[in-house]
């Protein structure tokens, strides 16, 4: 079966680092990947239980006619079960590994080093250290900076309603489409038109709104695959239920800019001035299966029990950096090391000329990224230079 079509199944990865003593594998949390289940459900739209060619987008369609082996123009659960089976039973790609980088080093591009008086002092756990680590094959002088994923300089919260009648001003926001909306009362009251689905109801005959209100029903309810008891739930975990995890940052000082880009899996791809993770695009798929919904608040967070709270979308309400010129400030650093700045410049513009990945160089910055849109559920897309990792404990 083509390569396009195992690499549908396999989230984007994220690279270890290790220290020379430390070789094992980092389990990455439930949730890269969406089930066989999961992707018929959001991409069923006559809900027959199968799909067709109109139905599929991306990989699915760029391959139909492989996955669909009976040949009948659909493609079944099983079907979608033994493509899976086939990507679970190959020998793991290079990239899979902790592949050598040595060779993707571009030595002829500008870095900026990190810079740690950007920080939010009390925000960290004891002092910034550093320490060389080895990075995919190579030495890396790396910051190691531990927190409690805690915002300072905004409320967490709210997210949900709890009242079909409550205003946008009780509850936090959501995204489709590249759009940001308010999940008001009314916002929840008529998700079944939103998504254009009829088993949509988070509200009881008395106008309230199902919401998780306890720690049990928050780890029940936000795990890909969703108690029963809890579907068709305002999903809401409080800061509070993990305010004593740590999350520790592994980041180079001076980030290595690399020739290929390096994807990201669940793991923390960045980190906030204040120590609040940048995380990857939150799993949709797997939320909207269960006819959940788990809101950001206004500040583009929202609190999961793998890594507390955390930001999926920059929306203007942490510390910035200005910079001397018309530049966007920056915001925070990529798990790489690089630079992330506001998507627009002092004079309200977007830069026109971002790769792949969200970033580019200029002269002073040397290469950075820029954050998305609030509405795109990606802060960035991938990375360009030799990254670090997150490691959170409990």
């Amino acid at each position: 079966m083509k390569k396009i079509v195992l690499t549908m199944f396999a989230l984007t990865l994220i690279f270890s680092c290790k220290t020379n003593q430390e070789n094992k594998e980092r389990q990455q949390p439930d949730g890269e990947r969406p089930t066989s289940s999961q992707l018929i459900s959001e991409m069923d739209a006559d809900k027959d239980g199968k799909l067709s060619m109109d139905e599929v987008k991306g990989p699915i369609a760029n391959d139909f006619e492989n996955i669909d082996s009976d040949s009948d123009n659909f493609i079944s659960l099983e079907e979608l079960d033994k493509a899976e089976k086939t990507r679970e039973n190959r020998p793991p790609r290079q990239e899979e590994s902790n592949a050598d980088l040595s060779n993707e080093i571009e030595t002829s591009a500008k870095v900026v080093p990190v810079n740690t008086n950007y920080f939010i002092t009390e925000n960290i756990i004891g002092e910034i250290q550093e320490k060389t680590v080895e990075l995919n094959g190579i030495e890396t002088l790396c910051y190691i900076i531990k927190t409690h994923s805690q915002a300072t300089e905004h409320q967490m919260g709210p997210w949900c309603p709890r009242h079909i009648s409550d205003g946008m001003e009780k509850a936090g926001i959501w995204f489709k489409d590249d759009k940001v909306y308010d999940v008001s009362g009314h916002f929840i009251a008529n998700l079944d038109e939103f998504y254009s689905d009829d088993k949509w109801l988070l509200y009881r005959e008395d106008g309230t709104i199902k919401v998780t209100e306890t720690e049990e029903a928050c780890l029940a309810a936000a795990k890909p695959e969703v108690d029963e008891d809890y579907h068709n739930y305002c999903v809401e975990c409080l800061p509070e239920y993990f305010k004593d995890q740590v999350t520790t940052f592994v980041i180079p000082a001076t980030p290595t800019y690399l020739k290929s880009v390096q994807n990201f899996g669940r793991g923390g791809i960045g980190i906030a001035f204040n120590g609040v993770n940048y995380d990857p695009p939150a799993p949709t798929h797997a939320i909207l299966a269960a006819h959940t919904i788990a809101p950001l608040d206004d500040h583009g967070g929202h609190v999961n029990p793998h890594g507390g709270y955390h930001y999926h979308a920059v929306t203007g309400s942490t510390k910035e950096i200005v910079q001397n010129d018309t530049h966007a400030a920056i915001i925070g650093y990529a798990i790489d090391g690089f630079g992330i700045y506001t998507l627009l410049d002092k004079n309200g513009n977007k830069p026109n000329d971002l790769d792949e990945c969200g970033g580019h160089f200029d002269d002073i910055r040397g290469y950075h990224y820029h954050a998305g849109e609030p509405g795109g559920n990606q802060i960035i897309k991938c990375l360009h230079g030799l990254p670090g990792y997150t490691e959170i404990k409990e």
